[in-house]
């Protein structure tokens, strides 16, 4: 694996399965039809000097963060806003002070969480590599200071350990109560996606989401459910149904919990490197990002694509 697959391959997510509705009544990004992928609002969100992924709406949908990482430094999260049909330019988010990734933001607007490098107080690392969830609560003049969450969903690395193991940066969700979330734990193989539920302050012990794939040797990460609660949508490196590298897969709900997965297809997966899937509020565009390389012996960029949803054709995929 390439080193920005292997950053990306830390993305980590919770998300809600409660079949929730979208949040917001829709935001028109282009004024057309968007059915094969292009990057997303190109020269200011998707640039052709940096890598860009992981973004994250407000509810509204006339905010969003994202991942951005230039050719020097840390990657840090950045935000923009939509007026008038255009997208302002992306300034440094004021909390983005370490190597930061993977924006969320709850339902109800109130929080938002984020994956970071920076050190848990009293809890030093040990291992080779930790990113751990951090909060914010909205206030009437911004967000709060970040405060890490507390086990299961960080635990901090043990001497000897190596990433990916017990590492967490992301988490999604569509009630704010009900979630998924993705992460190597401590003695296990590899990256698979977890349940967890929220409650009262605290996390449920995590229950590992069986049967997306015949072999537990593909690792499942950076995974979401769409708006609408009918389909789970992460990554894996050369499983069954992709199409090469990085690709996006796809599962359905059922009524015991989650289908084998499928390739997303052609329409989403390239011979390229893709990652991070995303939607909209409203669920009509869904978003991913796609890795670029001007030469093919060296790693390349990554830029946000996104399609209206409609063109992925997902119910047919299971038929």
């Amino acid at each position: 694996l390439n080193m920005n697959t292997i950053l990306l391959l830390a993305a980590c997510c919770l998300a809600s399965s409660a079949g929730a509705q979208p949040s917001s009544p829709g935001v028109a990004y282009s004024t057309r039809t968007i059915k094969t992928p292009v990057p997303f609002a190109e020269g200011i969100i998707s640039t052709a000097a940096a890598s860009e992924f992981e973004l994250a709406f407000s509810p509204s949908g006339t905010t969003v963060y994202f991942t951005r990482r230039g050719s020097q430094g840390k990657q840090k999260i950045y935000e923009t806003t939509f007026a008038n049909g255009n997208w302002t330019p992306p300034q440094l988010a004021p909390f983005s002070t370490d190597r930061d990734e993977s924006p969320f933001i709850t339902p109800d607007g109130n929080t938002m969480f984020f994956g970071s490098e920076r050190p848990l107080l009293g809890r030093p690392n040990r291992g080779s590599f930790d990113m751990n969830v951090w909060k914010m609560r909205r206030t009437v003049t911004g967000w709060s200071v970040p405060e890490p969450l507390p086990a299961p969903i960080n635990e901090v690395q043990v001497a000897g350990e190596e990433w990916p193991s017990s590492n967490s940066n992301f988490l999604f969700s569509l009630d704010g109560s009900h979630y998924f979330y993705c992460t190597m734990l401590r003695g296990t193989l590899g990256i698979n996606i977890y349940q967890t539920s929220y409650a009262n302050g605290v996390f449920s012990a995590p229950r590992v989401v069986e049967g997306l794939f015949s072999e537990k040797k593909y690792w499942q990460y950076s995974a979401v459910v769409s708006p609408d609660g009918k389909y789970l949508l992460f990554n894996s490196s050369g499983a069954p149904g992709g199409v090469g590298g990085e690709d996006i897969y796809v599962s359905r709900k059922t009524t015991s919990g989650w289908s084998p997965a499928v390739g997303i297809g052609t329409v989403v997966n390239s011979l390229s490197e893709e990652s991070s899937p995303r939607f909209s509020r409203d669920g009509k565009y869904f978003f991913f990002s796609r890795e670029i390389k001007t030469d093919p012996k060296k790693d390349g960029l990554w830029d946000i694509f996104y399609v209206e949803t409609t063109a992925l054709n997902l119910d047919k995929l299971f038929k």
